[in-house]
């Protein structure tokens, strides 16, 4: 009955995160799965839960301690930042004309399913969310080892429902993208350019905050 109640507690953490989570991922999702189509959108949703994954299981087994040290938040958060905004500028730089033949390129698998992996570690916010998460799911559990495989189950069914949740938005982007034409393709690519540029300018605020807290 334990492990029922861990993956039923698991599903629901995992429905209210993949229902509220717009970072970079999401855009960089909805971006590929509308361009590239379903493939390549799926591609990048394996990359963004392999990037989970691994943070997750970094968490699980003791490494969430130095995820929260001040230098490793400062460091991590700058590298970040430049990287989101650097995707971001990148992508709204391109001409109309260089953006068609981009488009009309053969996509490789790797860099879909590499993208997604980097985008989603790239959100300092996850390293501290999935600190969260371990330390909210380990409430009421012992730390027996029939207890620590039960905090491993919910997380890895939080894994698997948020995955869940990011093939559903990979089939609605290839859906919406087979609506629009190469002029609307064109927009999209230049707006969601300008919204992860957003997120990384709010990643260097938060930096700067971090930086100013760690010499003062």
């Amino acid at each position: 009955m334990i492990w029922v109640l861990a993956v039923i507690k698991g599903i629901s953490y995992g429905l209210f995160l993949g229902l509220v989570s717009f970072g970079p991922t999401f855009f960089a999702l909805m971006k590929v799965g509308i361009q590239g189509g379903k493939n390549a959108g799926l591609r990048m949703a394996l990359g963004i839960f392999l990037s989970d994954l691994v943070v997750a299981l970094a968490c699980f087994f003791g490494l969430s301690g130095l995820f929260t040290t001040e230098v490793f938040q400062v460091v991590f958060s700058g590298v970040a930042a430049s990287g989101i905004v650097f995707i971001g500028v990148k992508g709204i730089v391109v001409g109309y004309k260089k953006f068609l033949v981009n488009v009309q390129k053969p996509i490789n698998q790797k860099t879909n399913l590499f993208q997604g992996f980097l985008v989603n570690l790239l959100n300092p916010f996850v390293l501290l969310l999935w600190v969260g998460i371990l330390g909210a799911i380990t409430v009421g559990h012992n730390v027996s080892e029939h207890g620590k495989y039960t905090i491993l189950v919910e997380m890895l069914s939080i894994l698997l429902t948020i995955f869940s949740l990011d093939m559903a938005k990979v089939y609605l982007s290839d859906y919406i993208g087979k609506k629009l034409n190469y002029r609307i393709y064109f927009f999209v690519n230049r707006y969601i350019g300008w919204i992860l540029i957003g997120i990384g300018l709010f990643y260097f605020y938060h930096f700067t905050k971090l930086l100013y807290a760690w010499f003062t």
